[in-house]
């Protein structure tokens, strides 16, 4: 069996753990390997420590299935002990030799948040769940717990459980993650000049994230199409930009755009971009609006038989015309699929630009844009086109 290759926040982690603390908060930035840690350590933890329940909770079972599980599996994988005969699919639940199981369920499943006690809680992404959730948690949780986060903000984690007696809080950033490439690294520095996302993002500290663009809702589903009009946006990437497919179902009257995210994947060449729409199931009449600043890109998947065609980005005032746009997607009640978890982290984290000195710009960060992009792309040109006249001043 391989051995376990670990960063210096499971080191800090471990040295915490010992210490048998009530509560574990791990707080930190972008790509600073915190729940990969963590999820190394419980299962230390779990495969050494006969008949123990560990749960492991996130907001929604798409954003668990796309994050701690599956690096959990991997985890696993890695080490060379993954028993696919162990893992209960339907309830995701691991179960270990002696009697341990380690179970994923969601915050949203009253039934489980409610149900049978546990030894050791993970609550992933804290910040996205309800105090209220939380607490009807942790008072059935028999040992420790563990909250990991970007401290976007100040919450509950801070105001009711740092200043307990055997609470614990640790902080990472992108540079105690020894295993990231230097393109990722100078991916995450380009950053530096949005004052408020470094201080967050980059440095792992408590920020004021504010100013977010678009408010949201989430739902478990789209709606039936009957009465609404379809159409995709799409907007390309490639090395490090993902290339991100909007599936967008607008009610015209009542001014609410249903939304799932469909492809959000960099490295796509156009050949593959017209694989995955096949595999989607679009067909020639689905109207696709994609970036018009890449016309070869478009024809390219025109000639694979699909019905894309360049957006519309001209607005009454050409210079301002990603405002006007902005301002005019605000105008619409925007409900995203919990599945589209890429696409709500864009939404949360989409923000207005700050100077180096944290005063807000007249203009939104150049990122968290891709699925946001896409969206945009796709309901401007298809509602709205050039014709409307706005305001430039949106805030």
């Amino acid at each position: 069996m391989a051995e376990m290759r670990t960063t210096p926040v499971f080191d800090k982690l471990a040295t915490a753990w010992r210490a048998r603390p009530r509560y574990i908060l791990e707080e930190g930035g972008t790509r600073s390997g915190k729940t990969y840690a963590i999820l190394q350590l419980l299962h230390l933890y779990a495969s050494t420590h006969a008949g123990k329940v560990i749960s492991v909770v996130s907001e929604t079972m798409p954003h668990l299935r796309r994050g701690a599980i599956r690096d959990f599996q991997n985890i696993l994988d890695t080490l060379g002990q993954w028993d696919e005969n162990a893992w209960e699919k339907m309830s995701s639940i691991y179960h270990y030799p002696n009697g341990s199981f380690i179970e994923f369920f969601s915050a949203d499943q009253p039934g489980k948040v409610l149900g049978p006690a546990r030894d050791v809680l993970l609550l992933n992404e804290a910040i996205n769940i309800p105090w209220e959730v939380a607490r009807q948690l942790f008072v059935r949780t028999r040992g420790r717990i563990v909250c990991d986060y970007n401290p976007a903000r100040a919450f509950w984690a801070h105001e009711e459980i740092q200043p307990r007696e055997g609470a614990v809080t640790l902080r990472s950033t992108y540079r105690d993650n020894i295993y990231l490439t230097p393109e990722q690294i100078k991916e995450i520095e380009a950053n530096k000049r949005d004052a408020a996302w470094w201080r967050v993002y980059g440095e792992g500290l408590v920020g004021e994230i504010t100013g977010q663009i678009y408010s949201f809702e989430q739902i478990d589903a789209l709606p039936d199409k009957a009465g609404l009009r379809e159409f995709w946006g799409l907007d390309f990437g490639f090395t490090h930009d993902p290339t991100a497919l909007a599936h967008i179902l607008a009610d015209t009257g009542k001014k609410v755009l249903y939304c799932e995210q469909q492809i959000y994947r960099p490295g796509l060449l156009n050949a593959e971009i017209a694989a995955e729409l096949r595999r989607l199931g679009l067909r020639r009449g689905d109207t696709i609006y994609a970036d018009c600043a890449e016309p070869k890109s478009i024809e390219e998947i025109r000639r694979e038989g699909f019905s894309i065609v360049s957006a519309d980005k001209g607005a009454p005032v050409r210079s301002d015309r990603l405002l006007y746009q902005i301002q005019w997607l605000r105008g619409w009640e925007i409900k995203v699929t919990k599945a589209s978890t890429d696409a709500i982290r864009e939404l949360r984290n989409y923000t207005w630009a700050t100077d180096t000195d944290g005063k807000p710009l007249d203009r939104p960060i150049d990122n968290y844009n891709h699925f946001l992009d896409a969206l945009r792309y796709g309901a401007w040109t298809h509602l709205a086109g050039n014709k409307g006249q706005y305001s430039v001043h949106i805030r």
